[in-house]
């Protein structure tokens, strides 16, 4: 990951200024929905989340839950 979108995901998280969500990220994943994520998850990490790391972590859930409704 370059130090621009490193700094990028930090102004983000920090709420300093908006940062557009990478293209092909699913339209049900939200600003809200990030930031709700990095709150919880963030305290399991050594390492400060990037977007990049939430954003995986949000689909990752996403395909759990569309797997187990497939079911």
């Amino acid at each position: 990951m370059g130090k621009q979108a490193i700094q990028q995901a930090t102004e983000h998280r920090r709420g300093d200024a908006p940062v557009a969500l990478p293209s092909g990220t699913p339209a049900w994943i939200t600003r809200e929905l990030i930031e709700l994520t990095q709150k919880v998850w963030q305290p399991y990490y050594d390492t400060p989340l990037t977007l990049e790391d939430t954003i995986t972590i949000l689909r990752n859930a996403g395909g759990l839950l569309d797997a187990l409704a497939r079911r």
